[in-house]
């Protein structure tokens, strides 16, 4: 199977037993076999950052694919607000996110860093901290996203599909 991504092609072989995967990168002789996997292995990060950091400046949507694996690991690098009214919240919410209301919102992000923590029981969003926004259908976490813009946060995405592509989403893949 042959398959392109990005700046690098991989070419996996499988048999019964072993999958064997070789990169296009130059191989070189010279260097210890632990130096060759750590240049293959920064070569697909340093793919990875780039492929990331253009999504998040462009404030391309996130798909569930993408925030899947991100619920199950979540991180202080990624935060994820759901805007949806705490009663909404109630009825269920995508794992590891927070909740700010988008009744309170632009409010919100106005407060300093003391009186946010005291509100919403979470540290407020650095200007450059990587933010999702969702909420049942997606027009009120794309308000979120343009306030949070407006507001100076540069790198911020909407969940367009928000819960209800989640739910539906995640109980066909529970199954």
């Amino acid at each position: 199977m042959i398959r392109q991504i990005g700046l690098r092609t991989i070419i996996r072989y499988t048999t019964t037993t072993t999958t064997t995967t070789r990169s296009t990168l130059p191989f070189r002789p010279y260097l210890h076999l632990h130096q060759r996997t750590q240049l293959i292995s920064s070569s697909a990060t340093l793919y990875d950052q780039r492929y990331t950091a253009k999504n998040w400046s462009n404030s391309e949507p996130v798909t569930y694919h993408e925030l899947k694996p991100i619920t199950k690991s979540p991180s202080d690098d990624i935060l994820l607000i759901d805007v949806r009214e705490p009663d909404e919240v109630a009825q269920g919410n995508i794992p590891s996110s927070v909740n700010v209301p988008l009744s309170s919102f632009e409010k919100s992000l106005s407060l300093d860093e003391g009186d946010f923590t005291k509100i919403h029981g979470f540290h407020k969003p650095t200007k450059g901290q990587q933010i999702i926004f969702y909420c049942r259908s997606g027009k009120r976490s794309a308000t979120a996203l343009d306030l949070a813009k407006r507001a100076g946060y540069r790198a911020v995405r909407n969940y367009e599909g928000s819960w209800l592509d989640w739910s539906e989403k995640d109980a066909k893949n529970d199954d």
